[in-house]
């Protein structure tokens, strides 16, 4: 639909709050016309230093279909 998310970022935070400088671990495109259910990969690495362990996620979602709002269902983070 419109309303789905079309491109996204995946920012990552060392302290539970999501305060702090983020890292930034990737930008994405949802595909619409796909599978409900889609997977994204994260990098392990950027600019040559490891990822540390991360204790929150934000999404940032930077467009959608067209809609006037943007509807996201559900994000699942795995290890």
């Amino acid at each position: 639909t419109s309303s789905a998310m079309k491109e996204f970022r995946v920012l990552g935070f060392e302290d539970t709050g999501a305060f702090g400088e983020p890292w930034e671990l990737g930008s994405f495109l949802l595909n619409n016309v796909g599978p409900s259910l889609q997977r994204f990969a994260i990098p392990t690495t950027l600019d040559g230093q490891n990822v540390p362990k991360l204790n929150s996620i934000a999404i940032a979602v930077d467009t959608n279909w067209g809609g006037e709002y943007t509807c996201l269902y559900r994000v699942r983070v795995h290890r």
